[in-house]
């Protein structure tokens, strides 16, 4: 019992870690977010079904790749939807590809999530409340006693400071 239940948090662990890069992945591969949830739905519970076949140790995110690509086709082929435009090999190419592009935005999420820190208090501040719904630079000079200009300053540089930043860190490939 105790090893059924080692892989059943073996599994939790792994899939919490990884589920939205497999739900931004099925978006990649599908336009209709309905159609995104179903097969995500689908994809959970068959990842679930079959993590005996996972080898622990190995590559979660690769090997629920490869679940999704299945399942985006056979959901495909069940709706008939573009059966006759686009064939399995184009799928899986793009497929390839999406995998490729979620890697580089998490290296790039994480490069920020460091950089962020590197900010003063009063850029982060900024920065967080820039970013808010409705905010624009003169409601946040105005809750921030400052001058629009002033507040354009700090945006531009701080910016510059987490471009240079995020980008010393993906070349370099250091991410933590």
């Amino acid at each position: 019992m105790a090893v059924a239940t080692d892989r059943t948090t073996e599994f939790i662990m792994l899939f919490s870690r990884h589920s939205q890069r497999i739900y931004r992945f099925i978006r990649s591969l599908v336009d209709n977010r309905t159609d995104a949830e179903e097969i995500y739905q689908n994809t959970c519970t068959v990842l679930w079904a079959r993590f005996d076949t996972f080898e622990t140790g190995s590559n979660f995110w690769a090997w629920s790749c490869q679940i999704v690509r299945y399942e985006v086709l056979n959901y495909r082929r069940r709706q008939n939807l573009e059966r006759h435009i686009f064939s399995d090999e184009f799928y899986n190419r793009v497929a390839e590809s999406a995998m490729v592009s979620i890697d580089e935005l998490d290296q790039q999420q994480a490069a920020l999530s460091v950089c962020f820190e590197l900010l003063t208090d009063r850029q982060r501040e900024v920065l967080e409340k820039i970013y808010e719904p409705d905010a624009s630079p003169i409601s946040v000079a105005r809750e921030l006693k400052r001058t629009p200009n002033a507040i354009y300053k700090i945006m531009r540089r701080a910016h510059e400071l987490l471009l240079s930043c995020i980008q010393r860190r993906l070349n370099s490939g250091d991410l933590f």
